[in-house]
C-alpha cells in the first residue's frame, strides 16, 4: 500500500474523509470538492524519431575541414546571430542545421572559388545545453549542460530527482523544433528506473522543457488536505466568538 510523506494511507485517508463530512453534520457547510482524477493523460509513445540529429546551436565551435584543399581548414565559431564566417564565406547561417546541411551550403559557396570542393564540418566544442525541468522534483528550474546534450535522467538528476508523490509513469517533454513548430511527447521513466526499458532515457535538445506531474494518489492526498483545512477554517469561524470584554464565548453547534 502506497504511503504519503505524513504516514496516512490511502485506507486511512478515507476513512478521515468520511469522519470529515460527519462532523461538518452540524456546521456551515462547505462546497463540494471536486473528485480526484482517477486517469491521466496518456503521452505519446517515444519513438526513434525524437532522438533528433544534432543541431548546431549559437557559441557552437566548428571545424571546417576540407581534405583535397588542407590549407583552407580552418574553426569557426557560430556567432549569436546563428553566422559563422570563414576566409572564403562570410555570414554563412550555421544555427539550426544538421551538419551534413551545412556542408551542403558550404560546398555550394565554395565551389564559386573551387572545383568539385570537398567539405566535412566537425562540432569541436559545443555550447552549453540549456533544458527546463519543472513539475514534481526537488528544485525545479533551468539547468546548462557542457558537452554533449543531457539525456532525460541527467537533466531530472540535477534538479534534485523526482518528489515523493511525483508520478515516473507520465514524464511529459515539450521540444521546439527549428521550422517554429513544437513536439510533445512522453516516456515511462519508471521503466529506466527498474532498468526494464533503457530507450526511457531519451535524449534531450536545446530548449526542452521536462515537466514532472504528481501522481493519483499524491492529487488525491492534496484534495483530502484542502477539505480538512477547509473544514478546520469553517469550525473555528462558527463555534467561536471573542465577546467585548476581552472573554470567548463557545457556541454550541447549529
Amino acid at each position: 500500500m502506497w504511503i504519503d510523506q505524513s504516514g496516512l494511507t490511502v485506507r486511512s485517508l478515507r476513512r478521515l474523509g468520511v469522519a470529515g463530512v460527519a462532523l461538518l453534520g452540524g456546521c456551515t457547510q462547505l462546497p463540494p470538492l471536486q473528485p480526484a482524477p482517477t486517469t491521466l493523460p496518456v503521452a505519446a509513445t517515444v519513438t526513434p524519431q525524437m532522438a533528433q540529429p544534432y543541431r548546431i546551436a549559437v557559441g557552437d565551435e566548428l571545424a571546417i575541414r576540407l581534405p583535397l584543399d588542407p590549407e583552407l581548414n580552418e574553426t569557426a565559431t557560430v556567432l549569436p546571430d546563428g553566422s559563422i564566417s570563414t576566409s572564403v564565406v562570410q555570414r554563412q547561417v550555421a544555427a539550426g542545421l544538421t551538419l551534413p546541411q551545412l556542408d551542403a551550403a558550404l560546398i555550394e559557396n565554395y565551389a564559386q572559388v573551387l572545383k568539385k570542393p570537398v567539405i566535412s564540418a566537425i562540432v569541436v566544442k559545443s555550447a552549453p545545453t540549456t533544458v527546463y525541468v519543472l513539475g514534481y522534483v526537488e528544485k525545479p528550474g533551468v539547468y546548462s549542460f557542457e558537452g554533449s546534450a543531457p539525456r532525460l535522467a541527467q537533466a531530472i538528476a540535477a534538479a534534485g530527482g523526482l518528489k515523493l508523490g511525483a508520478n515516473p509513469d507520465r514524464i511529459y517533454i515539450l521540444r521546439h523544433l527549428p521550422n517554429g513548430s513544437q513536439q510533445f511527447f512522453g516516456t515511462k521513466f519508471a521503466d529506466l528506473q527498474s532498468a526494464r526499458d533503457p530507450a526511457a532515457n531519451v535524449p534531450l535538445a536545446a530548449s526542452d522543457e521536462v515537466f514532472v506531474p504528481r501522481s493519483a494518489i499524491a492529487r488525491a492526498y492534496g484534495y483530502f488536505n484542502q477539505y480538512f483545512q477547509q473544514f478546520i477554517a469553517t469550525s473555528a469561524s462558527v463555534n467561536y466568538q471573542v465577546n467585548s470584554n476581552g472573554t470567548t464565548s463557545v457556541i454550541p453547534g447549529h
